[in-house]
């Protein structure tokens, strides 16, 4: 696959960015599509790639909207093509868990058309952290990130970014993690004192076209950046919902390491999303999503993330986030 000219030097802000994996209407991809809008007058081309290999008809909506926006839509079929990528200087993966195994592919693809600079879907917790590396939720990020660092001996000029941000506030009480909110009760592997780092969506999408748009020179292509709002505990947490729902949950408190032998259990049976969240129980407990100090937040200061309660209020009086979270059905034996 022979390689065409690079779009850009790698000096500069970046200007002309694609988006994968960013149409889902339930995707932290779509949160940045919305802060790029914002800055449209600063990119000279903002893309999102829909993939034709797939059932796009419940994407029409969100597509439209895209369409009046302002961003392209760039069609293709798979990732193995290089033709849909050329012309941007970015690729920013959006990809979720079922799909993070496609990153290499991606990669490839971009830097033959000329990309030079990479997005990886990180975005969450630093896998550099305690036992982060060695973990099955993040085998895929590991790859990914072996991969660019292999590719970039080959390609000198290629550049990426990590922005981390520990979990994203909305995401930190689904079902998938141990709440259930329709119940106000919640089962968490780890104590009450245990940590995590939280954003809101908004706000982590706000800080991410900041990255953008910040100038990096020749020698500094390769970035890490971490954002966050705060690292409460879980009993802060539990506290803060309280205030929020008007209801108090009960949590009950489990062993960390009996995730492992949830995870076993699920691996022996062949069911990948139970593996995930099993591994997913055993980070938690670990403390794996504190993110670690310092934070990048002060290279940014027009970005103010809004507070742990102010960002919980906010989603839990969101139509599509109470259906996510099981609310609609309570509300749905009320009516």
């Amino acid at each position: 696959m022979a390689e065409k000219t690079p779009t850009s030097t790698g000096s500069g802000p970046l200007r002309a960015v694609l988006l994968v994996g960013a149409i889902s209407e339930y995707g932290f991809g779509q949160f940045v599509v919305r802060e790029l809008i914002k800055s449209r007058h600063s990119f000279s081309r903002i893309g999102v790639y829909l993939d034709m290999n797939r059932d796009n008809a419940a994407k029409r909506p969100v597509l439209d909207r895209l369409k009046q926006a302002g961003i392209e839509v760039v069609h293709g079929k798979g990732f193995e093509s290089p033709d849909p990528f050329t012309g941007f200087d970015c690729i920013m993966s959006f990809l979720g868990n079922y799909g993070l195994h496609l990153q290499p592919t991606l990669i490839d693809s971009a830097i033959a058309a000329g990309v030079r600079h990479i997005y990886p879907s990180e975005y969450g917790a630093d896998i550099l952290v305690g036992q982060n590396l060695t973990q099955r939720y993040y085998v895929e990020k590991v790859r990914t990130r072996r991969h660019l660092e292999d590719r970039g001996k080959d390609v000198p000029e290629l550049g990426w970014t990590y922005v981390l941000f520990g979990r994203l506030t909305e995401w930190a009480v689904l079902s998938h993690f141990g709440f259930d909110n329709r119940a106000a009760r919640a089962q968490i592997y780890g104590t009450p004192d245990g940590k995590q780092s939280l954003i809101n969506a908004t706000d982590a999408a706000a800080y991410i076209v900041k990255t953008l748009l910040d100038p990096f020179s020749l020698t500094d292509t390769r970035r890490t950046y971490r954002f966050s709002e705060s690292s409460p505990t879980y009993a802060t947490l539990f506290r803060t919902l309280k205030i929020v729902t008007g209801r108090e949950y009960h949590v009950e408190y489990l062993d960390v390491e009996a995730a492992q032998v949830e995870e076993q259990a699920a691996k022996q049976s062949g069911n990948v999303d139970a593996e995930l969240s099993a591994s997913h129980k055993l980070i938690q407990g670990r403390q794996g999503t504190l993110l670690p100090l310092p934070w990048d937040n002060e290279r940014f200061p027009s970005v103010t993330p809004s507070s742990l309660q102010d960002s919980l209020i906010a989603a839990f009086a969101s139509p599509k986030l109470r259906k996510a979270y099981g609310l609609e059905l309570l509300e749905n034996a009320a009516a």
